[in-house]
């Protein structure tokens, strides 16, 4: 069951394209612009632990974005709920389902 519907404030991370090692262009998540959305309804979808090797705990959840919110693409993070949310895949087309509908973001966490 999600919380509160429409009433969750989610901040987006986009960080810029830096030169790497080797000349290889990466993320520079130290200087993110944090961009904050308000009316987004999120919640917590899954979650597995493995312990074969070492601990691991994989999270999901899913992010419905406002209709007039900025779009998400797969090379953003989201702050939410004092975590720091991967975007797992491409974010889904809102325009599919229907006029009125914001985007739909799966979101992952891997710690440790």
């Amino acid at each position: 069951m999600p919380g509160p519907i429409g009433r969750q404030t989610v901040t987006l991370l986009d960080a810029p394209l830096v030169n790497g090692d080797y000349n290889a262009q990466v993320r520079d998540w130290e200087h993110a612009t944090e961009t904050p959305v308000y009316g987004c309804t999120v919640d917590y979808t899954g979650a597995t632990e493995s312990t074969d090797a070492r601990d691991q705990t994989v999270t999901t959840a899913e992010l419905f974005m406002p209709r007039r919110a900025p779009r998400v693409t797969e090379w953003q993070r989201v702050l939410w709920d004092d975590r720091t949310w991967e975007v797992d895949g491409v974010p889904a087309d809102s325009q599919l389902a229907g006029p009125l509908s914001g985007q739909a973001v799966k979101l992952l966490e891997v710690a440790g």
